[in-house]
Order: structure tokens, then C-alpha cells, then sequence
């Protein structure tokens, strides 16, 4: 009888305004369906990379302040599942409805689409500790070498920047994506693809 195959945790770090990363995680829920995966979220904020290369800041960016600690409170009161679908909402306001999700009503459907009370909004704004603790996680990964999203963590292993993909892939080709993108982060001297975008 064929052995099951391992459950592989893999931990994407994201901003939700970033559209690379938005693409990234629908594929990884995709290949979560066919393969065993374990999904996680972690946070990784444009807006800091931002600043810390000296540039002025970018309202797009500052869209993602509020959603990050609403997310990051979630996260401390109800676990990893609220990000899951925290990050699915915000995503689908910013990604395929083009809504400012900094902006209170976008928050709000934001929270009713996720299954999540209105009042985590101002329970975010209020709690000072959460700024610190997303600058934190961010400051960790950027210690480890990362510098923008997607950024993929699989088992311990350094984390890589990417895959960066245009199209979402379904089914048994979001599986195979895996497969390869898998055996890539595993290798420990492999740093970059890269081709020109049409």
C-alpha cells in the first residue's frame, strides 16, 4: 500500500495591497486542494520597505495600516484561521473590487464578508501593542533577508521571494506549481529566476 504523502507547512508572507502576493496565495489555495499543504500568513508591510529605502510614502501603501493590525488582532484572539480569511476578503475589496480597503465602510464589508464583528476595527486602532508587534514580524524577515512579496517559508528553510505568476493556476497545475516551487525553496543555493515580463 502506498505511503500518504507528508503534510508540508508553508508560510506566505504578504501585504494585502500587493497584487503579486494577492495571485501568490490564490494559487496556494489552490494547490492546498490537491496536495497536503498547510497554509499560513505572515505579514510583510510595502509600506516599511518603503521607508526604510528613504523614499516618501505612498498612500497605496497606507491603505494596508489598518487591515495588517485588524488582521494581527484577529490573529491573537481567534488564531491563524482569521488571517486565512481576513487576507481572502481584503483581498477580494482591494484585488477584483478596487475599494481602498483603508476606508472605513471597505472595512466593515470587509469584516461582515469574513464572519468577523465591526467593532475588531476600532479594537485594532485602539490597541498601540499591534503596531509593534507587525513592525516585529517584519523586522524578523527582513533580518533573514527579505525584501519585498511574495516572500514563501517552507519548514524552516531561508525564505525566497516569489514565485511571482500572472495567472492563477487550478487544479492539478496549481499542484505541479507547487511540486516545483517546493523542490526550489528546499535547494539552499538557489536565489533567483527571473524573465522579462511581456
Amino acid at each position: 500500500m502506498a505511503q500518504a504523502a507528508r503534510t508540508q507547512a508553508v508560510k506566505l508572507y504578504f501585504d494585502p495591497i500587493c497584487p503579486w502576493a494577492w495571485r501568490t496565495s490564490l494559487w496556494l489555495r489552490e494547490a492546498r486542494q490537491v496536495r497536503p499543504l498547510q497554509v499560513s500568513w505572515g505579514f510583510f508591510s510595502l509600506a516599511e520597505v518603503n521607508r526604510a529605502a528613504g523614499n516618501p510614502p505612498r498612500e497605496r501603501h497606507q491603505q494596508s495600516i489598518v487591515p495588517f493590525r485588524i488582521m494581527a488582532l484577529a490573529r491573537r484572539q481567534h488564531g491563524p484561521d482569521a488571517v486565512d480569511r481576513l487576507y481572502l476578503a481584503f483581498g477580494r475589496a482591494h484585488h477584483d473590487r478596487k475599494q481602498n480597503i483603508g476606508e472605513p465602510d471597505a472595512i466593515a464589508a470587509v469584516l461582515d464578508e469574513a464572519g468577523f464583528d465591526r467593532s475588531l476595527r476600532d479594537a485594532a486602532r485602539a490597541d498601540a501593542s499591534l503596531a509593534q508587534e507587525l513592525l516585529d514580524e517584519h523586522a524578523a524577515l527582513a533580518a533573514r533577508g527579505a525584501f519585498g512579496v511574495p516572500t514563501l517559508e517552507i519548514e524552516g528553510a531561508a525564505p525566497l521571494y516569489g514565485p511571482i505568476i500572472d495567472r492563477v493556476p487550478t487544479g492539478e497545475a496549481a499542484g505541479e506549481l507547487w511540486d516545483h516551487t517546493a523542490w526550489l525553496l528546499a535547494q539552499p543555493h538557489v536565489y533567483e529566476f527571473k524573465r522579462a515580463r511581456s
